[in-house]
């Protein structure tokens, strides 16, 4: 009977012992903080507020942005990307010859198949007054020494910037690298 306890005891050890490891070399690996960073441009395709909607080539409204930012591994699929985008507004027929703000724009990025990408950020326009959202597609193209092309359909929705200027919709394309 002794013979029989300390073989079964001497089992269980082995297999816990073996499950101990097993569970080791099943973990997942450690992924970097960083997973990128990009660099691009952004242009506004139209405007609508107040049932009117504004293209683009009305000099009053133009403005391009130069978005730069760093993109950071979840545990999970998602990824937190925080943005930074300085506009210039050039006033073509105006005393004024520019205007300039920054737009602060983090948000959280969710990548599908294929290089989609699924995306909504919150905004903060510094110098505008304006704060919002802006829902975003994106496609990336692989380049052979790992960075990528990527195109990005962006919604911007944006509040004020004073109390009756109402919700405004825009719609525009960036285009980047990813690196």
């Amino acid at each position: 009977m002794y013979r029989l306890y300390l073989a079964l005891l001497t089992h269980l050890a082995c297999f816990a012992i073996s499950t101990a490891q097993d569970t080791i070399m099943v973990a997942s690996p450690v992924l970097p903080k960083v997973s990128g960073y990009h660099a691009g441009v952004v242009q506004i395709i139209f405007s609508y507020n107040n049932g009117e909607t504004v293209y683009f080539d009305r000099t009053s409204v133009y403005s391009l942005g130069f978005p730069f930012g760093i993109t950071f591994n979840t545990k999970g699929k998602s990824k937190i990307d925080l943005e930074l985008v300085p506009f210039i507004n050039p006033y073509i027929y105006s005393d004024r010859p520019f205007k300039i703000h920054l737009l602060y724009h983090p948000g959280i990025l969710y990548p599908l198949k294929y290089g989609w990408t699924l995306g909504l950020r919150a905004a903060f326009e510094i110098g505008e007054g304006q704060f919002g959202f802006t829902p975003l597609v994106n496609k990336a193209f692989n380049f052979k020494n790992g960075n990528v092309f990527f195109i990005e359909l962006v919604a911007p929705g944006r509040f004020g910037p004073n109390k009756d200027s109402g919700y405004t919709q825009l719609g525009g394309i960036h285009v980047g690298i990813g690196f």
